[in-house]
């Protein structure tokens, strides 16, 4: 049976939705799973870049002292198998050396070294946020605004299925599928005002995701505020 494997905080989260064909995203769908799409509109395939904090990280009950509080930005997508709805990481980056060689290491994550800036100020009743991000030759930035009147959406609204998922589905170096459970509270969201997305994904994913129109594809932009989670260890995942 699996077991708690790392706890922490993961808050101000801000996700950036596009609209992609599934034919880049199937290349990835681990054994097992296949695509999965919000319930009322089955042909809209998301990959989310999600922008939030890593807090108070501990890995097995043990504290991590480098990981008190850093930034993370991710590419994912979403898969499901059964009743299980899952995400799929294609790229993870943080600005903490230790980090990403542990992810590799101990979770076959796709984690990167990047320099990230994150911040989340709430000023009454207006939340900023401004997210800046360099890898590589690779440039980045979200300026968002938000109302500080939190709610939680409709079980069945695409804000649910985007920020409710308790299973990561993914494949380790050796090409085996694995599963690992994921558990926080349901997460609500602040009203989005306002946006300004300048991010290419397609320069971080390389090959055809290159060709897509990153503006023309963008779906919506979500902001929630995140809680505890735990995050237990891995399992096979296998077709049967």
């Amino acid at each position: 049976m699996s077991r708690v494997f790392l706890t922490a905080r993961w808050v101000n989260l801000v996700l950036v939705n596009y609209r992609v064909p599934p034919e880049l995203l199937l290349p990835h769908v681990p054994v097992g799973s296949e695509l999965d799409t919000p319930d009322d509109a089955p042909d809209t395939h998301l990959l989310s870049l999600v922008a939030f904090h890593f807090a108070d990280t501990a890995a097995f009950g043990i504290p991590l002292p480098s990981a008190g509080w850093f930034p993370e930005l991710n590419l994912r997508f979403y898969v499901r198998r059964g009743e299980k709805r899952a995400t799929v990481f294609l790229r993870e980056y943080v600005p903490n050396a230790i980090i990403t060689l542990g992810a590799r290491w101990l979770y076959h994550q796709p984690y990167n070294l990047a320099l990230i800036q994150h911040y989340w100020r709430v000023r009454g009743t207006t939340i900023d946020i401004n997210t800046d991000f360099t890898f590589r030759d690779t440039y980045g930035s979200l300026r968002v605004q938000a109302e500080n009147t939190p709610t939680v959406p409709a079980l069945d609204s695409q804000e649910h299925f985007l920020k409710e998922h308790y299973w990561g589905f993914d494949r380790a170096p050796n090409g085996q599928s694995f599963r690992y459970r994921v558990a926080h509270p349901v997460w609500r969201t602040y009203p989005v005002t306002h946006y300004d997305v300048r991010f290419d994904p397609g320069a971080l994913l390389g090959g055809a995701w290159r060709d897509l129109n990153w503006n023309d594809s963008l779906h919506s932009v979500l902001c929630t505020e995140g809680s505890s989670v735990k995050v237990y260890t891995a399992e096979p995942l296998t077709a049967e």
